[in-house]
């Protein structure tokens, strides 16, 4: 394997992860405790957030899944890097407008991240999204396998 098939599968394995990690933290409690998480931040009311707090954790969950196993492994990083820009931004909007977030709510209660750090570490998964973008599928991808190997 050459190194930067091995970097594309650690970034893919650790993009993955986590968003598997934090689509079950999230999709295991009651989606009404996402949602007033969601209603915190100020972007949006209470009859979307709901929705949002039942539709996110399965898109983190599928998103995350698709990378872990290289599948479509290029769209999915795609739509990770969205899904970590708009979190970005409303961490960015909370913060510009002042409203407290004790916690970000990216993994529900099992972490806690404070929102500069959780902006941080959503940038730096972004430019592990454009990483395996750029270079698409490994030699351990689902990717790589139905195309007959890299």
């Amino acid at each position: 394997m050459k190194p930067r098939e091995l970097a594309v599968l650690a970034a893919r394995l650790a993009v993955g992860a986590v968003l598997v990690y934090a689509g079950a933290a999230k999709a295991s409690a009651p989606a009404e405790e996402f949602a007033n998480v969601i209603v915190s931040y100020g972007l949006v009311g209470p009859d979307l957030a709901l929705p949002l707090a039942a539709f996110l954790p399965l898109l983190e969950l599928a998103v995350g899944w698709a990378l872990v196993l290289g599948v479509n492994a290029r769209a999915a990083s795609a739509a990770a890097a969205a899904m970590f820009a708009l979190f970005v931004f409303a961490l960015g909007h909370a913060v510009f407008v002042g409203i407290p977030l004790p916690n970000c709510g990216c993994f529900g209660d099992a972490a806690h991240l404070t929102p500069g750090h959780a902006m941080l570490f959503d940038t730096t998964l972004a430019v592990l999204c454009a990483f395996i973008w750029r270079f698409g599928a490994d030699a351990f991808s689902l990717d790589a396998w139905a195309d007959g190997g890299v």
